[in-house]
């Protein structure tokens, strides 16, 4: 792991790079929601999710980088085997909704994250079971989405506000 020195200093960088590599994944996302079976949207999808995964893993950030390789695998499987349905790009967007989320509360000073994976879980679950690529899992079912409260939401939106403008 970097140490709080070697962190800081290389922040700024990270966070730039993951902001750009979310837009990236959002305007996929958007292609796909109007084209669902968009080949180049999901190829630039999945390059993009290689390339989160990496910057993570680079700089240490294991929860992301996990995140974004699982996705990246349940994508793949379920765009090689034709399965990506329509009806599963909104749990794929909640998914990297949350990984921006994530990338907001990674600590500058050391880049820690802690948190607790179930969120991920889910998604993933749901994800690869609307893909056809995993089990039904009743809780996921039941509701798919990730569990920010209000206030913790109002409050990071905040923070991301304020991260932006001092860009």
């Amino acid at each position: 792991m970097l140490n709080g020195n070697e962190w800081q200093q290389l922040h700024a960088e990270f966070l730039s790079d993951t902001q750009t590599l979310m837009c990236r994944a959002d305007e996929c996302l958007s292609h796909l929601e109007l084209i669902s079976d968009d080949g180049d949207a999901m190829e630039c999808l999945l390059t993009t999710l290689h390339h989160l995964a990496g910057k993570a893993d680079t700089h240490r950030v294991e929860a992301v980088c996990g995140f974004a390789r699982q996705l990246r695998y349940l994508l793949y499987f379920a765009s090689a085997a034709g399965h990506l349905q329509p009806e599963a790009l909104p749990t794929l967007k909640r998914c990297f909704e949350l990984m921006a989320w994530q990338l907001e509360l990674i600590d500058p000073h050391t880049g820690s994250l802690a948190l607790d994976d179930s969120e991920q879980r889910g998604l993933l679950n749901a994800f690869a079971y609307q893909c056809g690529v995993g089990k039904p899992d009743n809780n996921v079912a039941a509701n798919p989405g990730w569990s920010v409260n209000p206030g913790q939401r109002d409050v990071l939106a905040a923070r991301h506000a304020d991260h932006s403008e001092t860009r």
